[in-house]
């Protein structure tokens, strides 16, 4: 996957960190493939129930690399790097929704752009009180894209969120946490910690039922509501047949905590 995305394992929780530091984290397609192959790695791994995402440096990731915009257009080849690099950023940021296990990311700084559609693709954002998040796309003439305007209207609705992509306005980390897009908000050098203990936390729930629920609320906006209850009723049938399920009704008749095997 080379330099730009490092991968690693600690007991049951995998972290993700996207590594181009000096660039604030911009995606190119090295990051991108190299995002995807990591949660691709993480998706394999039984062993892997929770995955902290995270940038190294001063940023969660600035969003698309400008510097290299500005190279391909003096040479006419912006389009055909665009048609290339896309796919490749935008089966990363699905993997993070396919994923049958929690993702969170652990927002170290800003999250700008494509920085900011990755991030609110993850189930969870812990969010250093030093963050923005600010879309980013219109101050530099294009539309959004990395999921950005599927889950933006989603968390804070359809007005705030052409507000904020038409007027580019950065949003404070406890701003971020009033309009529901961050799950907590801590000092910068509590992050990864914060993060690690949600992880924690998580990996010892029912992975395969967190995945099903992941799967659910995917499907939820374009399912009709018969549709939802015909797909509730068949992943809780699945549920009810797992290993998980049969140690947490146990657990709850004998008064116990459940010991979840992730099954």
């Amino acid at each position: 996957m080379g330099d730009a995305v490092l991968l690693e394992r600690q007991g049951r929780v995998a972290t993700i960190t996207l590594n181009r530091p000096d660039q604030f984290n911009v995606m190119n397609t090295e990051l991108s493939v190299g995002l995807r192959q990591s949660l691709q790695e993480c998706a394999d791994d039984s062993d892997i129930r929770a995955v902290i995402l995270t940038g190294n440096g001063r940023a969660f990731s600035g969003g698309g690399d400008i510097k290299f915009f500005v190279s391909e257009l003096k040479t006419r080849t912006i389009g055909p790097s665009f048609e290339k690099m896309m796919p490749m950023l935008h089966a990363a940021i699905s993997l993070v929704r396919e994923i049958q296990k929690p993702v969170i990311a652990a927002l170290n700084g800003v999250a700008a752009g494509g920085g900011l559609g990755l991030a609110l693709a993850c189930d969870f954002r812990i969010v250093s009180d030093k963050a923005s998040l600010v879309t980013a796309f219109l101050g530099i003439g294009a539309s959004p894209d990395s999921s950005s305007t599927f889950f933006l209207p989603r968390f804070v609705g359809m007005g705030k969120a052409t507000e904020l992509f038409m007027r580019n306005t950065p949003v404070s980390a406890q701003e971020a946490l009033e309009l529901g897009l961050a799950t907590a908000v801590v000092p910068p050098e509590k992050v990864l910690e914060e993060a690690g203990r949600l992880a924690d936390e998580l990996a010892q729930g029912p992975t395969a039922a967190f995945g099903r629920t992941k799967l659910l609320l995917n499907q939820s906006f374009g399912s009709s509501f018969q549709e939802q209850l015909h797909s509730e009723a068949r992943s809780i049938t699945i549920s009810a047949q797992s290993p998980d399920f049969a140690e947490g009704v146990t657990a709850f008749v004998e008064k116990r905590k459940p010991s979840f095997k992730g099954k």
